[in-house]
């Protein structure tokens, strides 16, 4: 699923709702893979490639509970 974040602060949003799950989360662009719950690693990929970042989740359920906090922009600032 492709992710979008505006601000720093839903980066850090985001990078705290995943370290949450138990599973393993991805933050991915082109040939650049990080742990989503990795705040270095989430800054990184957000600084290389802003508007081209796909999030990856391992557990299926997990997936569901990822994609339903970014439909629901609650890591956007307003």
């Amino acid at each position: 699923m492709k992710a979008k974040f505006s601000k720093i602060q839903d980066v850090n949003k985001f990078v705290e709702f995943v370290s949450s799950l138990k599973g393993k989360v991805y933050l991915k662009s082109g040939e650049i893979k990080v742990n989503a719950k990795s705040i270095i690693g989430a800054m990184y990929i957000l600084q290389e490639h802003p508007d081209d970042i796909i999030v990856e989740v391992e557990d299926v359920e997990e997936q569901k509970l990822v994609l339903n906090f970014l439909m629901q922009g609650t890591h956007l600032g307003e």
